[in-house]
C-alpha cells in the first residue's frame, strides 16, 4: 500500500524546478519541506517551521539538543558531598557544596569540557588522580587545586588524561 520513487540506474535521482522551488507537503496541505530556488531550504514539524537555511547559516526555531540535552544550556550535576567525576559529566557543570571533586584516569575524551561551580563560601579541593593537570598560564603540573568559595572553573581535556583548567578562584 506504499508508493515510492526508486532511482535504479547508475546516477542520481534528481528533482528539479524551473519555478519557485520544490515543495513536499502532506495530503492535507501541511508543509514538510520547502526548497526555494536561489534561497532557503525549510524543514517543518507538524506544519511548524523548525529549521531554515539562510545566507548567514542556519536558523532554528525551538530547542537544539543532542544526547546530553539542550545545547543552549549547560546541564547541572548537583553534588552535596565528595564527588569523583564520571564520563557522563563531560559537557556539564558540577555544582558542589562540600567535599571536593576528583578527576580520575580515563574520564574524558579529547575536547570534552567540565565546569565546576563551588556552591559554598568554603574552598573546595580538586584532586587530580592519575591525570596531568595544568592551570592556564602555568607550566607546572598540579596534583591538586583549590577552588575558592563561590569560584567557578572549566577544565578541558586536551589529550589522554591531560587537562587544562582556568577560572575565577582557581589556584
Amino acid at each position: 500500500s506504499n508508493s515510492r520513487i526508486l532511482e535504479n540506474g547508475t546516477g542520481y535521482l534528481r528533482v528539479s524546478s524551473n519555478g519557485t522551488g520544490v515543495f513536499i507537503d502532506t495530503s492535507g496541505g501541511e508543509s514538510m519541506i520547502d526548497c526555494l530556488n536561489d534561497g532557503a531550504v525549510k524543514l517543518y514539524y507538524d506544519n511548524s517551521l523548525k529549521l531554515e537555511t539562510t545566507t548567514a547559516g542556519v536558523t532554528v526555531t525551538g530547542t537544539v539538543s543532542d544526547s546530553k540535552g539542550d545545547l543552549r544550556s549547560i546541564p547541572q550535576n548537583s553534588q552535596t558531598s565528595s564527588y569523583t567525576l564520571v564520563a557522563s559529566d563531560a559537557g556539564k557543570h558540577i555544582y558542589i557544596s562540600t567535599g571536593g571533586v576528583t578527576f580520575a584516569s580515563g574520564l574524558c575524551s579529547i575536547g570534552d569540557a567540565i565546569t565546576i561551580v563551588n556552591n559554598s563560601a568554603s574552598d573546595q579541593t580538586i584532586t587530580c588522580s592519575a591525570v596531568t593537570m595544568y592551570l592556564a598560564g602555568d607550566t607546572t603540573a598540579k596534583t591538586s587545586l583549590t577552588l575558592k568559595g563561590r569560584g567557578m572553573a572549566t577544565f578541558l581535556c586536551t589529550a589522554s588524561n591531560i587537562y587544562y583548567g582556568s577560572g575565577g578562584g582557581l589556584e
